[in-house]
């Protein structure tokens, strides 16, 4: 109180006439001057409070300190709060409240459309948000609230809707209007009022009953981080001594698993000779100290100094007692004491196997240094075998014209783009473009960057993180009658994604996701809890780009559908282990999270900071990769590997990283040629009469762990380029929207000056049919054809084969713009679910 008062003395000394000045300057209303702005500044270091002005925020009434201390009231405030008021117009109620809430101390900012609402809480993440929710605003208030909380900085900041009186009298007798607010997302409602001390009265009380409380959440909920992480071992039991509380430092030392512990009496796990006269001495109030011997699962014993503070929340007998353990020494050399037993059998299996292996390895010979003499090393690679066969091939019988063919033959294996395709002269210029740019690999820079992008201008293909974005909420897994509906058919080929998205708001990668996660029993399979699969899936579609039309997470939602789809065949579960089916849901799910609707060459041409930190190697699949893991393992809510074994998890890690660098399309002449050749029957190897073609596959082979990682590869790789073999309502929708990306990207490329990659992808004169023809032909119809032979799923090729002939009819009836497409797609049975206006 001594540094309040001689501050609010040093303000009073300051005199009127220095107190009231204000810049010239205004943005958006009349800004705190810069004398008080530098006082209050000067306050806040004194009480630990933070102030900051923003430009936008209205402080014109502000009188300083003085001016505050009038009101009595706000010594129950004694921090600034940041106050986000939603007005669509100025009105009377808006003006109150904002004096209002100056009189209180709060910083006020003033929006008054939904932009500059999310533009406002994103910089500056209020703790109190009021929108206006009164006579026709309703509706919007309800999106605002809606978009706030799903904000990437939203964490348990208080959103009010301002309704009239008339409103929580609802005609209806028996209904109850503020239930509706809080299933929309509000956390109350609050009156309208003109009376500025009710309204003060109000927001104290709000102060108090809701963010207060709030922060002192976060605080215990750190205090408990740091028990839990605490490297001495904790229990905490009630007055019976039954265990309520462990850290994790108790597991790695005894070896029980938490539940394990939890809900048993403490003399379980600590055995004390004069446990009668502890709990005498604990049970008047007083801590007791002394060696203590613990019995670990295994039937170990250790002794550990432990003290035991009673603790009393009524403040009179205890109602609890919290057991501290000094294990600093042992949690040092806890490997001494014996291995791990909380590893699952299938973990234990992993771990063996990879031991076993290790031991089989033949020991290599010493590398020899010289290089005239490499061709003598006891490696060697398949192609270098090929190559010394061709060579010793050539004799003296041999003629000049077979002798310079296999000479041709050699120099172009000892090339090292063997699987690099080359296009025929002949293509449609549109198959050209299209095929051309997918399988492209970037060109030096002194081939693609011209001189006028030696200027500054970059795309920025990523956006700011918040530090808080794995914190991202949304509301509970519970949707309307529709969704579930729609979700009890999420296995079927011919599932409407794009109704999902509709109903879903947007979110499909959430409600989808949290089902087939479900139905793969991913939770069980990781060993975490349901919310924390909630989560990831909440953050992880919070960072795709919502602008793009193509890559967004309703892509991502799709592909991990098809995914989840190809899995329920008989071959795939014969395959795959219930890990290696988790490992596929993930790296579907994030396989282009945060993709710029850009291609990695356009980042290259560019010189984007993600071509420059990727070498222009695989810039975008090396980017999902890496953020995939960067945002899992921010944040202990979000971590969904983290109950994993280091080793498990290393494996794990190393297959979804496998899986979506798979999905560059410049490797995919590379991994279809790896899967026929080893996982597709050969035409010699002609199967018995009456057994499907897919069955005369040797499963010996295709259980080699190389293979099994080929196949995981063509299933993404199938899935993310499944759109083709979609029903032809959703095919052709997947085609307008990736036609409108690369479309978006040619504009981009010559607004910028920068190579063009698909010359013939502009949005006036592209054949979207003659695209997608070529995209089949070249791209799409042999890998589904061989796939759809691995896994038995006919009707993938027969929706191929439909679209396809229908792409031919629309190019020969003259549709071929976006605009063109845009008209068939009214017609009945290509129309894509819409929400209809209430």
């Amino acid at each position: 109180m001594g540094c309040k008062s001689s501050m609010l003395e040093c303000i009073e000394d300051r005199g009127e006439t220095e107190k009231r000045k204000r810049s010239d300057t205004r943005d958006e209303g009349s800004l705190l001057g810069k004398t008080e702005y530098d006082v209050l500044r000067r306050k806040s270091s004194f009480e630990g409070i933070e102030f900051d002005g923003e430009e936008g925020a209205d402080y014109s009434t502000l009188e300083g300190p003085q001016d505050i201390a009038a009101y009595p009231l706000t010594n129950s405030v004694p921090r600034l709060v940041k106050i986000l008021l939603v007005f669509p117009k100025d009105d009377q109620q808006m003006d109150i409240l904002a004096t209002t809430s100056r009189r209180l101390g709060w910083s006020v900012s003033v929006a008054k459309d939904a932009e500059k609402a999310i533009e406002f809480f994103q910089s500056r993440c209020h703790e109190v948000v009021i929108i206006d929710h009164r006579g026709q605003r309703a509706r919007e208030a309800n999106s605002i609230c809606r978009a706030i909380r799903s904000s990437s900085v939203y964490h348990n900041s208080v959103i009010i809707a301002l309704v009239k009186k008339s409103f929580l009298m609802h005609s209806e007798k028996n209904k109850i209007v503020s239930l509706d607010l809080l299933e929309t997302g509000f956390s109350r409602a609050l009156m309208e009022c003109s009376h500025e001390r009710i309204l003060i009265n109000e927001l104290v009380g709000i102060y108090t009953s809701a963010i207060l409380p709030r922060t002192q959440l976060a605080a215990a909920n750190a205090l408990y981080l740091a028990l839990d992480r605490c490297r001495d071992m904790v229990h905490v039991t009630n007055d019976k001594h039954i265990v309520q509380f462990v850290n994790k430092i108790s597991e790695k030392l005894l070896g029980y698993r938490i539940d394990e512990i939890i809900g048993r009496i403490i003399t379980d796990v600590v055995i004390y000779d004069n446990f009668v006269l502890m709990e005498q001495h604990i049970n008047k109030g007083r801590e007791f100290e002394g060696n203590m011997n613990c019995k670990r699962k295994n039937n170990q014993m250790i002794t550990i100094s432990c003290r035991v503070i009673p603790f009393s929340i009524t403040s009179r007998k205890p109602t609890h007692y919290i057991y501290i353990y000094d294990t600093t020494y042992l949690s040092e050399n806890i490997a001494a004491l014996s291995p791990s037993p909380s590893q699952t059998g299938f973990q234990r299996t992993l771990v063996a196997q990879r031991r076993t292996s290790d031991l089989n390895k033949p020991t290599e010979g010493r590398r020899r240094t010289s290089l005239s003499k490499l061709h003598s090393l006891q490696l060697e690679a398949p192609i270098t075998k090929v190559i010394s066969l061709l060579t010793n091939s050539i004799t003296e019988s041999t003629s000049p014209e077979t002798a310079e063919q296999i000479e041709t033959a050699i120099e172009i294996l000892k090339t090292t783009e063997l699987y690099v395709p080359s296009l025929k002269e002949d293509l449609d210029p549109v198959a050209t473009d299209l095929v051309g740019a997918l399988l492209a690999s970037p060109r030096p820079a002194w081939e693609s960057r011209k001189s006028s992008m030696e200027s500054s201008t970059r795309l920025s293909a990523t956006r700011v993180l918040s530090a808080s974005a794995s914190r991202t909420q949304i509301k509970g897994f519970r949707g309307p009658q529709q969704i579930a509906e729609l979700l009890d058919r999420c296995l079927d080929w011919s599932f409407d994604i794009f109704k999902l998205e509709v109903l879903t708001e947007h979110r499909p990668l959430l409600f989808l996701g949290m089902t087939i996660m479900n139905l793969f029993h991913v939770p069980a399979t990781l060993g975490c809890d349901e919310k924390i699969i909630q989560n990831w899936l909440t953050v992880i579609e919070v960072n795709y780009q919502a602008q793009n039309s193509y890559h967004n997470s309703t892509h991502a939602a799709d592909v991990l559908q098809a995914t989840a789809r190809f899995m329920q065949s008989e071959r795939l579960k014969q395959i795959l282990e219930p890990l290696d089916e988790v490992a596929a849901l993930i790296a579907a799910a994030a396989h282009d999270i945060d993709h710029p609707g850009r291609s990695s060459q356009f980042l290259c041409n560019a010189d984007n900071k993600l071509a420059i930190l990727y070498n222009d190697l695989s810039v975008l699949e090396s980017h999902h990769a890496a953020l995939t893991f960067k945002l899992s393992l921010s944040d202990e809510n979000v971590n969904i590997f983290k109950n994993l074994e280091r080793d498990t998890y290393k494996e794990f890690r190393q297959t979804v990283i496998d899986m979506i660098l798979a999905t560059e399309m410049t490797k995919h002449f590379e991994h279809l040629a790896r899967f026929m050749n080893v996982c597709t029957a050969r035409v010699s190897d002609a199967p018995p009469p009456n057994t499907a073609y897919s069955d005369s596959l040797d499963m010996s082979v295709l259980l080699q762990p190389e293979n099994i990682m080929l196949v995981k590869r063509m299933m993404i790789k199938c899935a993310d380029v499944s759109n083709p073999t979609r029903p032809l309502r959703c095919c052709v929708e997947w085609a307008r929207r990736i036609a409108e990306e690369y479309f978006s990207q040619t504009d981009e490329e010559k607004k910028l000056n920068l190579p063009v990659l698909m010359p013939m992808f502009d949005r006036a004169t592209c054949s979207i049919p003659k695209a997608q023809i070529g995209f089949v032909d070249f791209i799409i119809n042999d890998m589904v054809e061989a796939w759809e032979a691995f896994i038995d799923m006919p009707e993938m090729v027969g929706y191929m084969r439909q679209n396809y002939e229908k792409w031919k009819e629309y190019n020969d009836q003259g549709i071929t713009t976006i605009q063109d497409i845009e008209r068939i797609q009214k017609l009945p049975e290509l129309q894509i679910f819409s929400r209809r206006p209430s």
